[in-house]
């Protein structure tokens, strides 16, 4: 497994902001396989590489014996602080968060998170706790089902798609990916590619399942306490959602005032803590494009902490 072929996205945008080097202690709170670790640990840097799957994180423990700067932990991006208590590092030079499902997370088909491979729909990143993506079908009314599909897949036909599993579920629960894809592309005319409609239902489900967006939310909400001054945070998303938490975080977070404009001074007391480094998003170049589907959807974002 760790040798299997891996392409971090936007590598060279990504170390050119954090500019790793000897003395300088990098989070990558998405360890995956490493990809950006390993060239930020051959800079000269101190890596904590913090993953909640249990592939990525024994990946992570085999590279510690080619670099002894490596320090690895089993545990979610959404407690760094307390990660870095038990590195016994303070204040760091940078964090990354490459954010989404890795391409050996989607070609795992114990997990569940690819349409195109009969298995369990389960989703978990962490599969030892939580609910799986079945449980939460099994569950859910039909209204709180078409939400979820809504809000966290933009899926315009998510009334359509949950009356369709909820009809489903009557005759068999829905346990695996192609029943779930069964069921999606019932509801769709002929002519209409299902594909694109499949991905945004299981992201939906990844996304619930996984609690990405709150994760994000509390993590984004620690690291102007966590990173020293001068310390970066890049952040690499793949859809819109995970996107504008993120721009507008480092929008708020560049402000010294977040009082409506129309009260005469501030009385909220808010100072700036990030200066952004990215005036917006930092997207892939045609020749990655070509050689990485995966960063055809980047997008990375990167602020200074002040």
């Amino acid at each position: 497994m760790t040798d299997a072929p891996h392409v971090p996205v936007l590598k060279s945008e990504t170390l050119a902001l954090l500019e790793p080097g000897p003395g300088r202690r990098i989070v990558d709170g998405t360890f995956g396989f490493g990809g950006h670790s390993r060239a930020m640990l051959e800079a000269g840097a101190e890596v904590l590489g913090l993953d909640l799957d249990a592939v990525a994180f024994g990946v992570c423990q085999n590279l510690t014996a080619e670099h002894p700067g490596l320090q690895c932990q089993n545990i979610s991006f959404r407690n760094m602080d307390q990660a870095l208590k038990d590195a016994r590092w303070e204040k760091v030079d940078g964090v990354l968060l490459d954010l989404g499902v890795s391409s050996f997370q989607l070609d795992d088909a114990e997990k569940g998170f690819s349409y195109r491979m009969d298995a369990p729909l389960d989703l978990r990143f962490d599969q030892t706790k939580g609910q799986t993506a079945a449980d939460l079908l099994r569950e859910m009314s039909e209204v709180d089902l078409a939400d979820l599909i809504w809000k966290w897949g933009e899926e315009r036909g998510s009334r359509r798609i949950a009356k369709a599993i909820v009809r489903g579920r009557e005759e068999e629960p829905v346990l695996t990916t192609w029943q779930l894809r069964a069921l999606v592309k019932s509801t769709m005319p002929n002519h209409i590619k299902v594909q694109p409609i499949l991905s945004r239902v299981f992201q939906a489900l990844r996304i619930a399942v996984n609690d990405e967006l709150g994760a994000l939310t509390e993590i984004l909400a620690k690291l102007p306490v966590l990173l020293r001054p001068g310390g970066v945070l890049v952040v690499i998303s793949y859809h819109s959602l995970e996107d504008r938490l993120v721009k507008q975080f480092i929008d708020r977070e560049k402000r010294d005032c977040l009082c409506p404009p129309n009260l005469p001074m501030c009385v909220c007391g808010h100072q700036a803590s990030l200066k952004a480094l990215t005036r917006k998003a930092v997207v892939a170049g045609k020749d990655e494009e070509a050689t990485n589907i995966r960063a055809r959807s980047a997008r990375l974002r990167a602020a200074k902490k002040i």
